[in-house]
Parts: structure tokens; sequence; C-alpha cells
């Protein structure tokens, strides 16, 4: 009997510690989910733009439209605009140019201009339609920049003038010719 109590002991110390081992793995995948998913890149903030973060910039702007073409040069980012030939509306497009602004000259330093170039993606040739050119010295970017997101830059002649916008002959076979108004006009009437 003396033999059997300590083997006795023996198996119920293994038993346990059996238990105690195969449950200590289901506590501890348990209690690493209860503190929720582990990133594991880290987003970190671009403030200079350059040839190696030039494709996480652009995506970070999450655009409706797709990019055909993207120079960065001598701080001037060019893009082209590749907008269907028979769909689209050009009030998306220049929500895109919206978003390129904003991203160019309020998070980047060193961008100091923006060219974009609406391009339509015709089966037989690509075709021009519109172009934008916006430096970071205007000085509209400071304090009208948020009101860009509802502005008309194709009928409101004060935001053509802004971004500097140009309409093709393309432009106007496709969505008619440009007409414009203007509110600083409507003031200077009303007086």
């Amino acid at each position: 009997m003396r033999i059997s109590k300590p083997l006795l002991t023996a198996c119920l110390a293994t038993i346990a510690l059996t238990l105690l081992f195969s449950a200590l793995p289901h506590h501890i995948w348990k209690t690493a989910n209860e503190r929720g998913e582990v990133a594991v890149f880290h987003p970190a903030p671009v403030a200079r733009l350059s040839n190696q973060n030039l494709v996480d910039v652009l995506i970070s702007a999450q655009l409706n439209e797709r990019i055909k073409k993207v120079d960065w040069h001598n701080a001037i980012l060019s893009i082209d605009l590749k907008v269907n030939a028979e769909e689209g509306r050009p009030a998306s497009w220049f929500s895109d140019v919206e978003k390129l602004l904003r991203v160019s000259f309020l998070q980047l330093e060193n961008v100091k201009r923006v060219l974009v170039r609406i391009v339509e993606d015709a089966q037989q040739e690509p075709r021009l339609l519109a172009a934008v050119d916006v430096r970071k010295t205007d000085s509209w970017l400071d304090t009208e920049l948020d009101a860009l997101r509802y502005a008309d830059p194709v009928h409101d002649e004060r935001w053509r003038k802004r971004l500097r916008v140009s309409f093709t002959a393309a432009w106007e076979e496709r969505l008619g010719r440009v007409s414009s108004y203007s509110v600083e006009r409507a003031k200077e009437t009303a007086y």
C-alpha cells in the first residue's frame, strides 16, 4: 500500500499538469483575441513626396477616376486622369482635382505645383478634355480650398480662373459649350 499511495499521487499530479498545459494555449489565444487585432503595418503620415512613396500617396487620395499617367519632377506633380468615353460626370472629375490639391498642398510640404489633365479614354485615341494648373503660391488655397468641394469649376468663372482650367474642343464636342456665370459679376450688377 505504501507504493500505491505515491504512485497514485504521481498519476494525479501528471493528469493535473497535463490538463493545465492543454488549457494554457486556449487561455493565451482567448486573451489575445480579447485585445483585438494588431496591425502588421503602422501607417506613417507622409510629409514629402518622392518617387518611392508616390503610389502610396495617390492611393490614399481615394480618387473616383483611374490614373493614366503620373510625373513627379522638380516639385511639380503632373497627373493624367483617365475618364470613360461614355460615362462620367465633370463634378466627379473636379472632385478628384480637389482631393489631389488637398493631398498635395495640405499634407505634403514639397509640392509647388499640380497639373491635372482630364483625358478621355476613347477607343481610337485618347483625347484631352480639360487641363488644370494650380500653384502653391495661389492665395485662395489657404482660405477657400474647402469651398472647392462645393464649387462648379465648369460654370463658375471665378473657380475656372483660380484653377486655371482650360477646356478643349473635345470637351465641347462631348459635353457642350462651357457656359459661365460669376458670383463677382452678380455682385457688381446688384449695386
